[in-house]
């Protein structure tokens, strides 16, 4: 006589083929299909980056037409700036300009800016005292500080705080009106 655990082996034993075989089935199809998630996957990416890539020097500059960023200095004046198409071979020679020249252009600016918009004293009687704050610290104008005041707007901020902003902007912090409109 068999004993009862040998006897179920035994029956089970016909049908473990199968079990396995069905299993082994199921794990290549999981592996087949996560391996065609992951090239559908990178096909996608490289449609994204080639459209990306056209969008980018085919298409923007094309409609790039109006290059007018008065926050930049670029655009100021009153003409309008006919289609041209931006190669990066005509971009790229203005990023690479020694750190001199870039210095030399900054302290330019910053003198052109001292003479449109000299320093005044807060109190001194040229303008009627305003309550009010900066509009770049937050902080009161207190009497005899130094600050300038925008002749296109009339907006008034402290000297330390819309000189560091004009090192990079030539508007307004508050209307974004530019600096050098009359």
């Amino acid at each position: 006589m068999v004993p009862q655990g040998f006897a179920n082996v035994a029956m089970q034993s016909p049908d473990s083929p199968l079990i396995l075989s069905f299993i082994t089935s199921v794990g290549i199809v999981v592996i087949i299909l996560f391996c065609l998630m992951a090239v559908c996957v990178i096909a996608a990416s490289f449609v994204i980056l080639l459209i990306y890539i056209i969008c980018e020097c085919v298409c923007w500059p094309l409609f790039d037409r109006f290059d007018c960023d008065p926050e930049l200095g670029r655009g100021l004046g009153r003409g309008i700036n006919h289609a041209r198409i931006v190669t990066y071979q005509a971009v790229i020679p203005n990023y690479l300009q020694p750190l001199d020249t870039v210095d030399e252009r900054r302290t330019l600016r910053q003198q052109a800016l001292e003479k449109l918009l000299p320093p005044m004293v807060y109190g001194s009687g040229k303008l009627p005292l305003r309550s009010g704050d900066c509009a770049i610290c937050l902080d009161d104008y207190m009497v005899g500080e130094l600050y300038r005041v925008f002749p296109p707007c009339k907006h008034m901020f402290h000297l330390n705080c819309i000189d560091n902003w004009l090192l990079d902007n030539l508007t307004c912090p508050v209307c974004r009106k530019c600096v050098l409109d009359d």
